[in-house]
C-alpha cells in the first residue's frame, strides 16, 4: 500500500482519570446496580440543559466557493486520480495556504481553509472535502497508533489517529498528516461519515470540557451519542463531565455503560478512581487491577516498560519485556530497535547487528535509513 505524508499532526479525543495499577479477581467483589438511567444522562436534566437543545451543526466535508476557486487554481481537470491526489496534497502543504497545526482546534473542512489551522482531523476533513470535489473516492480511516498520554491533573488524554484512504483502480493510497504515528501494520478501519461526525463531535467534547465549558461540552458528547449510541469512549468522556461536575451517581452510571459496550483499560480507570472518592476500596481495588490486566496485554505499554527498565540499566527486564512485546507485535520494528540499543549496553554487538537487521526488515524508508546507519557502524566496530 502507498501512502502520501503531510506533517506532523495528531487528532485527540479521550479524557479519562489516571489510575494506579494492581491484581485483580474474575469479577467485581460488590455489583453495583445502575442508579441513573441512559435516557437521563442524556437528557441534560441533571446539568440545566433542556432537553431539546442541540450542538451546532457541522457537516464535515462542505465545500465553499473558495474552497472550489483555490481547486481550480491548484488542480487542472482532466488528470488521472494518483497525480490528482499529489496536486491537491501540494497545495494544501506547500502551495499557499500555510497551515498551522493546533491539537486543540477540531475543525471542519471549510473552518479548516478559512482559519489555515486545525488538528489532523481537520486537514483530513480538509483533503477529503477537496478530494471528493475533484471526483477522487476517499473515505476515512480510523487507525490504532501506539497510546500515548499525557497527565493533565486527574485526568490523562488518550488519542486516535484519523486518516483519509484513498480508492483507486486496483490499488489503496493513505494520505495521513501525521508520519510519526501512522505504520501500515497498525490495524485500521473504514469510518462511514456518521462515525467520523461521531469523533468529531467528540472532539469539540473534549475541547469545551476541557476550557469548562460544561454545557457546551455536554451538547457535544449528546450529539455524538444520538447519532452513535454504542460508542464507548463517548459515554466515559460524558462520565468524565458528569465527575467534574460532581455528579459522582451519574459518572459512575456513565462509566459502566461504557464498560458494558467496550471493557478497555480508560473507563476501567475511570471507575477505579471513582470508587476510591466514593470510599468503596474493594471495587476501586478491583477495577485497578483490570487496568493492569490490559496494560499487560498491550505491547506498547511493554516498551513503556522496557524503556524504563533500560533507563535505570535493568539491562534483563528490559531484554525480557521486549521480547513479550515482540510475541504480541512481530511486526512492530521499534521492538527491535530497543532490543538493538538494550544489547549494545551489554556489549553484544552481534545480537545488536541481528535486532537492527531485523528492525530495517520491519522500517518505513525513513527508520530504515536509521538502521541502515547503525548497521554501517557496527560492520566497521
Amino acid at each position: 500500500m502507498q501512502r502520501l505524508i503531510g506533517k506532523f499532526l495528531r487528532a485527540g479525543v479521550g479524557l479519562a482519570a489516571v489510575a494506579v495499577l494492581s491484581a485483580c479477581a474474575a469479577q467485581p467483589p460488590v455489583e453495583r446496580a445502575v442508579v441513573v438511567a441512559n435516557s437521563e444522562l442524556l437528557s441534560g436534566s441533571r446539568l440545566g440543559v433542556a432537553a431539546d437543545a442541540r450542538a451546532p451543526s457541522a457537516d464535515l466535508t462542505a465545500v465553499n466557493a473558495d474552497m472550489r476557486d483555490f481547486l481550480r487554481q491548484h488542480v487542472p481537470e482532466g488528470l488521472g486520480p494518483t497525480r490528482t491526489i499529489e496536486l491537491i496534497l501540494r497545495a494544501i502543504l506547500d502551495d499557499g495556504l500555510q497551515l498551522r497545526y493546533d491539537n486543540f482546534r477540531t475543525l471542519t473542512a471549510a473552518e479548516a481553509f478559512d482559519s489555515r489551522e486545525g488538528n489532523c482531523m481537520s486537514f483530513t476533513n480538509l483533503f477529503v472535502a477537496l478530494a471528493r470535489e475533484a471526483g477522487i473516492k476517499v473515505h476515512y480511516q480510523e487507525v490504532e497508533i501506539p497510546p500515548s498520554w499525557t497527565a493533565e491533573g486527574d485526568t490523562w488524554r488518550y488519542n486516535l489517529h484519523i486518516n483519509a484512504l484513498v480508492k483507486l483502480p486496483g490499488a489503496e493510497q493513505v494520505v495521513d498528516f501525521n508520519l510519526g504515528d501512522y505504520d501500515p501494520a497498525l490495524h485500521r478501519r473504514v469510518l462511514t461519515d456518521e462515525e467520523a461526525r461521531v469523533r468529531y463531535h467528540n472532539n469539540m467534547g473534549v475541547h469545551w470540557m476541557t476550557a469548562g465549558e460544561r454545557e457546551r461540552a455536554f451538547l457535544q458528547f449528546r450529539e455524538a451519542l444520538l447519532l452513535r449510541p454504542r460508542t464507548a469512549h463517548v459515554w466515559t468522556n460524558l462520565g468524565t463531565l458528569y465527575r467534574r461536575g460532581g455528579d459522582l451517581a451519574a459518572a459512575e452510571s456513565s462509566y459502566l455503560h461504557a464498560v458494558e459496550l467496550a471493557d478497555d483499560a480508560a473507563a476501567n480507570s475511570n471507575l477505579a478512581r471513582l470508587y476510591a472518592e466514593l470510599g468503596e476500596p474493594a471495587l476501586s481495588d478491583w477495577y485497578r487491577g483490570r487496568v493492569q490486566l490490559f496494560r499487560q496485554q498491550n505491547p506498547y505499554y511493554l516498551l513503556y516498560l522496557a524503556r524504563e527498565a533500560y533507563a535505570t540499566a535493568d539491562y534483563s527486564a528490559a531484554d525480557r519485556l521486549l521480547r513479550r512485546a515482540i510475541r504480541k507485535q512481530p511486526e512492530e520494528h521499534e521492538f527491535y530497535r530497543w532490543l538493538g540499543l538494550n544489547d549494545l549496553q551489554q556489549g553484544d554487538t552481534r545480537a545488536a547487528a541481528a535486532h537492527f537487521a531485523q528492525a530495517l526488515a520491519r522500517a518505513d524508508a525513513e527508520s530504515g535509513a536509521r538502521y541502515r546507519h547503525k548497521l554501517d557502524l557496527l560492520a566497521g566496530h
